[in-house]
C-alpha cells in the first residue's frame, strides 16, 4: 500500500470556498486508490477546533490527523516574543532591508512540528497545498526518497501584482514550485506558465468532481438565476458590477438566489432576490434553477462554481475571468460578455429562447463529462502519479 502524507492548511470539510473542494476531491482520489493517508493542517489558518479535528477524524478521509498549531499561545508574551516572534521573524525572511515579495505561511515552530511527522514515517508521495507553503520542502533531508508533489491551486504572482514587485515575486514562486518533483496546475493557462520556467514536471489536473445523480432539465424552476459566491475581494467586485450594472436592465420578474458568504456585502434588498448565506449541499439549489451566474472581474483560476453549474447542465453567464482556466473556451455552456448590457442579453436570451437554451445545456454538460468528471480525471491522475514513479526510478 502507498502512503501520502497530504498537507493543507484548511479545514477541507468546510466546502465553502473551491480551494477546500479542491483539497477535498484530492483527498478522494487518494483514497479511492488504496493510499495510506496522513493528513496534517494548520490550526489557525484552518480555523480548526476540536470539534473540526474530530469530525474530520471520523469523515474517514485520513488514517491519521495531524492538526499542528504554527504558534504558542500568548498566554506567556515574555516566551512568545522570545522563543517565537523574534526567531520567526528572521526566519521567515522579513526583515526591513529585504522585505519578502511573496507570502511565507510557513513558521519556525511548525516546521520542526512538520519535520516529527516526516521522521517517524517513510512516505511514498508528499503533497503540499500552495507555493505559499512550499518552503516546508526546502533542504529538507526528512522527505527520505518520497516523491514531492505540489497543489499549486493559482497562480499567486497574478494575485499580489499590485502589492510586490512582480518580477521578484515570479522568481520566488518559481523557484517554491521547482523545490517539488511534480507540480499540478488547475488550469491550462497555469500549466503553461509553470511549464515555461519549471524544471519538473507540471502536470494539469482540473477541478473534478462528481457527476450528479440528477442532471438539470427545463421543467419549471422557482430562480431563474443563481450565483454562487464566498466573500473575497475579487468576489465583492464582481457582485458589486453586477448589482449595479446589470441588474437594473433585467426584467423586474427575473428570481435571483444568491448564495454564499457573497451576502454579507450585498446592500440591496429587493422582491426578487432570494439570499442564503450557507448551504451544506447546493444540489437542490442548482436543480431549482435556469441559468447560473459567475461575473468576475479579476482573479486568476478556474473558477469552481462554473465547473458546478456545467455539472448539472446548466448554461452560465459570466465575464472573460470567469472562463479563466477552462480547458476549452468556446461551445462550453458559457456565454460570455464584460458589457454590461450584452451581459444582460446573454441572461434574457438564455431564458426567452428554448433553442438557444438547450444547446448551451448540452455544451455545459459535453464539457463537464468530457474535462471535469471525477472517473475521468482520476484516470488522468492515475497517469500522473506514474509519471511519478519513473522520476525515481
Amino acid at each position: 500500500m502507498k502512503k501520502v502524507l497530504f498537507f493543507m492548511p484548511d479545514n477541507p470539510l468546510k466546502k465553502n470556498a473551491g480551494n477546500r473542494t479542491r483539497a477535498l476531491s484530492m483527498l478522494s482520489y487518494f483514497k479511492s486508490r488504496n493510499f495510506e493517508i496522513d493528513f496534517v493542517s494548520e490550526y489557525y489558518t484552518g480555523r480548526w477546533d476540536e470539534t473540526d479535528i474530530k469530525a474530520f477524524e471520523q469523515s474517514g478521509l485520513a488514517d491519521n490527523t495531524y492538526v499542528i498549531k504554527k504558534k504558542p499561545s500568548k498566554k506567556n508574551i515574555l516566551y512568545y516574543l522570545l522563543f517565537y516572534k523574534l526567531p520567526n521573524f528572521f526566519y521567515q525572511n522579513k526583515a526591513w532591508f529585504f522585505p519578502l515579495q511573496f507570502p511565507e505561511m510557513v513558521t519556525l515552530r511548525f516546521k520542526r512540528a512538520f519535520n516529527k511527522v516526516l521522521k517517524k514515517n517513510n512516505y511514498d508521495y508528499i503533497f503540499i497545498n500552495y507555493a505559499s507553503w512550499a518552503t516546508l520542502m526546502a533542504h529538507n533531508h526528512h522527505t527520505k526518497k518520497a516523491i514531492k508533489v505540489i497543489d499549486t491551486h493559482d497562480f499567486i504572482t497574478a494575485q499580489l501584482q499590485k502589492k510586490v514587485n512582480i518580477g521578484q515575486a515570479f522568481k520566488e514562486e518559481i523557484r517554491r514550485i521547482s523545490l517539488f518533483d511534480i507540480a499540478l496546475a488547475i488550469s491550462v493557462e497555469e500549466q503553461y506558465i509553470f511549464s515555461q520556467f519549471c524544471k519538473n514536471k507540471v502536470a494539469l489536473a482540473p477541478m473534478m468532481l462528481d457527476r450528479p445523480e440528477t442532471i438539470h432539465s427545463v421543467e419549471k424552476k422557482t430562480f431563474d438565476l443563481i450565483y454562487v459566491a464566498s466573500d473575497n475581494i475579487h468576489n465583492q467586485k464582481a457582485a458589486n458590477w453586477f448589482f449595479k450594472e446589470v441588474y437594473p436592465l433585467l426584467p423586474t420578474n427575473v428570481q435571483i438566489c444568491v448564495i454564499g458568504q457573497i451576502n454579507e456585502h450585498l446592500s440591496i434588498k429587493a422582491h426578487n432576490i432570494t439570499s442564503v448565506h450557507f448551504v451544506e449541499e447546493l444540489s437542490g439549489y442548482y436543480l431549482n434553477a435556469k441559468v447560473a451566474l459567475c461575473p468576475m472581474l479579476t482573479g486568476t483560476g478556474t473558477k469552481i462554481k462554473v465547473i458546478e453549474a456545467l455539472s448539472y447542465g446548466m448554461p452560465v453567464v459570466c465575464n472573460t475571468r470567469g472562463i479563466d482556466g477552462l480547458i476549452d473556451k468556446t461551445n462550453n455552456g458559457c456565454l460570455v460578455s464584460d458589457d454590461p448590457v450584452e451581459f444582460r442579453n446573454c441572461i434574457v436570451q438564455l431564458l426567452t429562447d428554448e433553442s438557444v437554451y438547450q444547446k448551451q445545456a448540452e455544451n455545459a454538460l459535453a464539457t463537464f463529462n468530457l474535462n471535469y468528471e471525477k472517473e475521468s480525471c482520476y484516470k488522468k491522475l492515475d497517469i500522473v502519479f506514474g509519471i511519478a514513479n519513473n522520476l525515481k526510478n
